[in-house]
């Protein structure tokens, strides 16, 4: 638990000391204040980002970068991965150097997994909405397996009615609109679209709520036509081999001859990623590879752990 915490106050530090935290002033601080065409989120998402307008501007940064090192340190204990792996990977980083807000996602996708409570389940569903583009698939999945569907669903609801109500039902019309006119910046070149669309049915080659939420994150990385790479911390906290933050890194190796550009290769993570996660199911759904795999002495890799009943 050292290490990690370690990272987080170092992380902090820096923060108050070094540029940085671009996308939270530019972007997410004139949202949170009413603007709601600055930003790219939908607006119902206002209601989730008010309180970054009010800390103050000095305290903004550091304070994010401080809560999200928190909300990964803290989802990644409860679902038994190595928080250690998952804030030095490079997307980790990204999301911190930049403010991003995927920490939200994070933590509304762990309270949807792990919350005792439906109603505080859909709290989560609505926080992980902040973003559509990045956990919309991952919630479909979520409330595919929802026993108590219409309790989750209650928050997201109210937040959508109460969105509706004050800025009309022709929003999300505008929303869409005004994303349309925002040029792709670096971070969201390495979607591997359309191609990737192909790995939309490995949802259901794996079993189990958590896997299927782990593999439609990966997923979605490789098939929705815009997905930043700071944005794969939202599936890190579920499964994050030792191994994945080397290969995090790995597209900098293009870097002396494509410079940014080479960020577009940064789709190897996910990739990686998601074969780790498949490949136990394919081999007990084939015999003959498993026997195969054996004979050449390869070990198959062990699943992600299993997901704790309750926070």
């Amino acid at each position: 638990m050292v290490v990690p915490l370690e990272i987080i106050i170092l992380f902090t530090a820096a923060s108050l000391f070094l540029p940085g935290g671009e996308d939270l002033y530019g972007w997410y601080r004139p949202f949170a204040e009413g603007c709601l065409t600055c930003g790219m989120n939908p607006w119902h998402a206002y209601w989730l980002l008010r309180p970054i307008a009010w800390v103050p501007l000095r305290l903004l940064w550091p304070l994010w970068t401080f809560l999200t090192g928190l909300v990964l340190f803290w989802m990644s204990r409860r679902l038994g991965t190595n928080p250690t792996a998952v804030l030095l990977a490079f997307p980790t980083m990204g999301l911190i150097w930049l403010g991003q807000v995927d920490g939200l996602i994070v933590l509304g996708l762990g309270l949807a997994l792990l919350a005792p409570n439906a109603y505080l389940r859909g709290a989560g569903l609505a926080l992980a909405s902040v973003k559509p583009h990045v956990a919309g698939l991952a919630g479909l999945v979520l409330l595919w397996h929802e026993k108590e569907r219409l309790k989750m669903l209650a928050f997201p609801a109210a937040l959508l009615a109460i969105s509706f109500a004050v800025w009309g039902l022709e929003w999300p019309l505008e929303w869409l609109r005004g994303r349309r006119t925002i040029d792709m910046p670096v971070w969201g070149l390495a979607t591997f679209f359309p191609y990737g669309l192909a790995a939309l049915p490995a949802i259901f080659v794996v079993k189990g709520k958590r896997e299927q939420v782990t593999v439609a994150l990966l997923a979605s990385a490789l098939a929705v036509p815009w997905f930043g790479v700071y944005s794969y911390t939202a599936f890190l906290p579920l499964v994050a081999p030792w191994w994945s933050v080397p290969l995090s890194y790995a597209w900098a190796a293009a870097y002396p001859w494509l410079g940014n550009r080479a960020m577009q290769f940064a789709w190897v993570l996910p990739l990686g990623v998601l074969i780790y996660c498949l490949w136990p199911a394919v081999l007990e759904r084939w015999p003959g590879l498993r026997a195969l795999a054996h004979r050449v002495g390869e070990q198959p890799p062990n699943p992600p752990p299993g997901t704790p009943d309750t926070l």
